[in-house]
């Protein structure tokens, strides 16, 4: 390849989590080889309270970066993820007062071939009560007891993520990427200006400096000021498919110890949408995932003060509109869309900081030079585009299976809203007995090979936790299992094994908070001042 032709200039345009996460990403693999500016506006607001992680941050993000937990976690807040917990998704709460289940990371084990899952499947079809978290994973009894997922000395006993606050995530990320070369301009873009092909020429300021580069990132956020606004390309919604469209956020302050320091998000159903809830180390992120065809913005406010029962005076209350959807092609021309302004999907799962290293780590995969050749924009734009419409399966999913239609905003999830091929034809499979999205490596190793994690992000334990979780059960079950009855015995050695396994980590895991406490020591005046910071929302 002619060096001249080389990629030398990137221009980022917004800051946030989605710009210093590109920034930081870019700098390390680029290995000082291209000159990176980030533009950002000292006034433009952020998105989002609190932010909830997938395991694959640890070694696709934190650990390339050579970050430590000790090093990162207590400037950010962060605390262990093991899971999520849904609450009142299967049945209102008039039906049942027990009416929750965890979605737990990482894989269930195997018996000649076959996931453990499966095998509960059979169970609950012949009337076995247990959970079917309880009974395949050890992760849900940790998160019932508030456990941390990693020993005092470091070592990880299940597979984990991370909460955090995102814009304290993006301070820190700024620091560690300016110290690295990176420039910061604290300015804002009012122009974008194209060549006779199509392609950004350069971008023009407040200030009135103009900025030149071989290649630009749209990090701008909903607004999609490069891709949407100057190339013009046309945003899909998938308001077909999915309904919520808007939220109220805010964040509180919390007691936290032993017995109360949640290691996983919430999510709590109400009449138009959900609540999340993500502990952080001071606080608790949390909001109102609802739809503006069912309730006001409001009514929205209202039923969520009386869900966390906070009055009007105590707690600011922040109003978002979600753009939900993606850009049909995140890379027009010379210019990549990445977080927001790629796509969004309500973050029921939490994918929204995968989008972006997963796109990054796309993005260096089909890297380009200065003659931008279409057949790498092209796969990356096939790459994108089924991340985020795999994602959106998956959200799909929650909503077309639960038995819930005590509100309009539930008959319509059931009844009216159009399921997608795609993941119509997994649930055609798993109606019929059969493991669907089976990992192509280990079970404890998924997460960790990138492409692997990419190609099947949800997997059959993925599904099957919401699936079992909503009650929604084959037909049948794997018609093989009635041809191979020493495998039923396997399988019921392996329960008791996973049991087994379950106490032995309840006596010697630590509490959640003591970990997070030692983690954090030292910083506690920081804490206490958080604990008194109005929200603030981060992109």
């Amino acid at each position: 390849m002619d060096s001249n032709n080389k990629i030398q200039n990137i221009i980022i345009v917004g800051g946030g989590t989605t710009g210093w996460m590109a920034a930081s990403y870019l700098t390390k693999t680029l290995q000082g080889s291209v000159n990176i500016t980030l533009i950002e506006s000292d006034r433009i607001p952020t998105v989002g309270v609190g932010e909830a992680t997938v395991p694959s941050i640890r070694t696709d993000f934190f650990d390339f970066l050579g970050l430590s937990e000790s090093e990162w976690m207590p400037e950010c807040t962060a605390t262990f993820k093991i899971g999520i917990k849904y609450v009142n998704w299967a049945y209102p709460p008039s039906v049942t007062k027990n009416n929750t289940f965890f979605h737990i990371f990482g894989e269930a084990k195997e018996c000649d071939g076959v996931p453990l899952t499966h095998y509960w499947l059979k169970k609950r079809l012949n009337g076995y009560e247990r959970p079917m978290a309880h009974s395949c994973y050890p992760s849900q009894r940790l998160c019932e007891k508030y456990k941390s997922p990693k020993f005092l000395d470091g070592r990880a006993s299940v597979d984990y993520a991370y909460h955090f606050d995102a814009g304290l995530v993006a301070q820190y990320l700024t620091k560690w990427a300016t110290k690295r070369g990176v420039v910061r301009v604290i300015d804002q873009v009012v122009d974008v200006a194209l060549d006779d092909t199509g392609a950004i020429s350069c971008l023009k300021t407040q200030k009135g400096n103009t900025y030149t580069a071989d290649l630009y990132l749209d990090c701008s956020g909903f607004r999609g000021l490069l891709i949407n606004e100057a190339l013009k390309e046309p945003f899909l919604p998938y308001s077909d498919n999915l309904l919520c469209d808007s939220a109220v956020a805010t964040a509180l302050s919390t007691d936290d110890n032993d017995d109360n320091f949640r290691p996983y998000t919430t999510a709590t159903a109400l009449s138009s949408g959900w609540v999340w809830e993500i502990p952080q180390y001071g606080r608790l992120g949390t909001g109102y995932v609802y739809s503006q065809n069912f309730i006001s913005p409001e009514q929205a406010e209202q039923e969520f003060r009386g869900f966390h029962g906070i009055k009007d005076k105590d707690v600011p209350i922040k109003h978002l509109k979600m753009r939900v959807g993606r850009t049909k092609r995140a890379w027009v021309k010379n210019c990549v869309s990445l977080g927001l302004s790629s796509g969004f999907i309500e973050p029921l799962e939490s994918t929204g900081i995968y989008f972006i290293y997963a796109a990054l780590k796309q993005l260096i995969r089909y890297f380009p030079d200065k003659s931008m050749n279409p057949a790498l924009r092209n796969k990356f734009n096939e790459r994108i585009a089924y991340m985020i419409d795999d994602v959106r399966d998956f959200i799909v999913l929650h909503y077309c299976t639960t038995s819930r239609e005590d509100t309009p905003f539930w008959k319509a999830n059931k009844f009216d809203l159009k399921i997608p091929e795609s993941l119509q034809t997994l649930l055609d499979i798993y109606r019929a007995g059969a493991p669907i999205n089976t990992p192509y490596t280990d079970e404890y190793g998924y997460n960790r090979n990138f492409d692997a994690g990419f190609d099947r992000f949800w997997t059959n334990s993925n599904y099957l936790a919401i699936l079992a979780g909503v009650n929604y059960l084959p037909d049948s079950v794997l018609p093989i299992l009635n041809h191979k009855p020493d495998s039923i015995e396997k399988a019921e050695i392996t329960f008791k094994s996973v049991q087994a396994t379950t106490e032995n980590l309840l006596k010697e895991l630590p509490s959640h908070y003591a970990y997070i406490k030692n983690l954090h020591k030292g910083d506690e005046l920081m804490v206490e001042q958080y604990r008194q910071l109005e929200p603030s929302l981060t992109r």
